[in-house]
């Protein structure tokens, strides 16, 4: 399909953001940031939105962002990381992502502000999302959410923190998840080039030499690091016993191809998994919530599955 209207214009108009590795990593971290935010919040209806901290991995306070929906609880919990290759985005970046997931799974949604690179390195990313997950497990009844009902999610690089989580979660026996959304995340260090990330090298949106970028700061051992489950899901020794998972995916994206493999690596272990590939789309277009009518497909379309698999968690806690 060809590129959306919307995206073939931003294309041919000088980028927005620098590209990645020409400016500072705070430089960019700021740009990112104004450009995001840079409209009101994304109109749903919610009960409530409300930050908090909690303890975090390193002994620092670590942000969280809790969104709850209107209607009786106990809701399922959905803990969700936000993308920005670890080194951009925060608690507003990706706001609209949080709120329209929040209000269209019915869910309370904890968004974590986990620490960046290349300030800190891997793996405090993923330290911080256990953490997180675990709090969250933890305090399920205290938010109003059900833990037997718990599902982690994220876009981009928060996608890969979301699949780590799960890894971890299953091979410390619990907290129990019923389901994972992954938009875009590779889940695999890029040293290999894919079809995708050869033929949309220059983009449109992201291109090849951020995600390399990106991965220069994450990684300070890259030789060695790329091998960790945590940071290359993919390259996790088994994919059996994860919980379900949802994998969308933009057509015009270098790490499209990482992603379905990763989908296709978790279906072949029996995981049940659903691979989207949103036609026409970018890297990142579920943040053009409001403006790209992809963006909320793919949101409707997480939301019915992520009902879908915490109705069963609900069903197995009866029986």
């Amino acid at each position: 399909m060809p590129l959306h209207p919307r995206f073939q214009e931003l294309a041919s108009q000088p980028p927005a953001i620098p590209p990645a590795g020409t400016i500072s990593a705070p430089q960019l971290r700021e740009i990112v940031r104004r450009y995001s935010v840079r409209k009101k919040p994304y109109d749903v209806p919610l009960a409530r939105v409300e930050d908090r901290t909690i303890p975090g991995p390193a002994g620092e306070p670590l942000p969280l962002r809790t969104y709850t929906p209107e209607g009786d609880g106990p809701f399922p919990l959905i803990v969700y990381f936000h993308g920005g290759g670890w080194i951009t985005g925060d608690l507003d970046t990706q706001d609209m992502i949080a709120r329209a997931l929040a209000h269209a799974a019915g869910a309370i949604l904890v968004s974590v502000d986990y620490r960046l690179a290349p300030e800190h390195p891997f793996p405090a990313a993923p330290d911080d999302a256990w953490q997180a997950t675990l709090w969250a497990a933890e305090h399920a009844a205290e938010l109003g959410a059900d833990p037997a009902r718990l599902a982690v999610a994220g876009d981009s690089s928060g996608a890969v923190l979301a699949a780590g989580v799960a890894l971890r979660a299953r091979d410390a026996g619990g907290p129990a998840l019923s389901a994972q959304i992954l938009y875009y995340g590779s889940c695999n260090y890029p040293s290999v080039a894919t079809p995708s990330a050869l033929a949309y090298a220059e983009g449109p949106i992201l291109r090849r030499s951020d995600t390399d970028y990106y991965w220069s700061q994450y990684l300070t051992d890259p030789a060695r690091q790329q091998h960790d489950p945590l940071a290359s899901p993919q390259r996790a020794a088994s994919h059996e016993n994860l919980p379900p998972a949802f994998i969308g995916t933009a057509e015009y994206d270098p790490s499209r191809d990482d992603a379905e493999i990763y989908g296709q690596t978790l279906a072949q272990a029996s995981v049940p998994t659903e691979i989207r590939r949103y036609p026409g789309m970018v890297h990142g277009f579920v943040s053009w919530l409001g403006a790209i009518e992809g963006a909320r497909d793919a949101i409707d379309d997480a939301a019915a599955f992520l009902g879908q698999h915490l109705a069963a968690a609900t069903s197995e806690e009866i029986r």
